[in-house]
């Protein structure tokens, strides 16, 4: 959500009006806190989740995916630090990531233990509800960076009004993006799968995915994150 107009922008927000445009459907936004999502669809809070929710097996045991997109993570940093071009250059470094996102576990966990192995320290990892929150925090000076979703990241420069910037050069953990529905909610599944396609024939979803530096599905790495 934007604070200042508490209005939905971004990547997700577009790319479901444009879907919902052609499927017939009506959009309500809720802005949830990340963890919330799945067990805000399993309740019958939301209807879809569209919020760069990546694809896992776990996951999917969970919810019916339709996958949509290849993002991945970009470093982002204070306007005028030291760059950090790759996950390597966080070690020692205070970081900020979104509360129950993989970006934590993957920080803690496989960097973390490349960091020691090189006789570095280990990321110092910091979660937050929201990205907002790990922005405000990387702007004030409390982390030394951010992690972030590369949809999300790519925006946070114009929205801070040039305090930040992604310093990353290519893309940190790529991996497959999915909407998901509540298992066995064929009809909307098949709706929103519907509309995908529409968008894709008609060239909405490659201008989407230009405008904010995506990558189209790829199946097979959905089929070996799924294995």
């Amino acid at each position: 959500m934007n604070s200042s107009t508490n209005k939905a922008t971004g990547f997700d927000p577009a790319i479901v009006k444009a879907i919902a445009a052609q499927s017939g459907l009506t959009v309500t936004f809720k802005d949830t806190r990340f963890e919330q999502l799945i067990p805000s669809l399993k309740s019958g809070n939301i209807d879809l989740i569209a919020s760069a929710l990546y694809i896992t097996k776990d996951r999917a045991k969970q919810v019916d995916f339709i996958p949509y997109i290849t993002t991945g993570s970009s470093i982002v940093i204070r306007t005028g630090s030291a760059a950090l071009t790759s996950i390597t250059d966080l070690c020692g470094k205070s970081v900020a990531a979104i509360k129950g996102g993989n970006q934590s576990a993957d920080l803690r966990g496989a960097a973390s233990t490349q960091c020691t192995a090189a006789g570095k320290k280990a990321i110092d990892v910091h979660e937050f509800p929201t990205d907002p929150e790990g922005t405000q925090a990387l702007i004030s000076g409390q982390v030394d960076a951010q992690i972030s979703d590369a949809a999300v990241a790519a925006q946070l420069n114009s929205s801070t009004k040039n305090k930040v910037k992604v310093s990353s050069t290519s893309l940190l953990y790529p991996i497959p993006v999915g909407f998901a529905v509540k298992k066995g909610n064929t009809e909307l599944k098949n709706r929103i799968t519907q509309g995908l396609e529409k968008i894709k024939k008609n060239g909405q979803y490659k201008t989407l995915l230009k405008k904010y530096n995506l990558g189209a599905v790829d199946q097979a790495q959905v089929d070996k994150v799924l294995q």
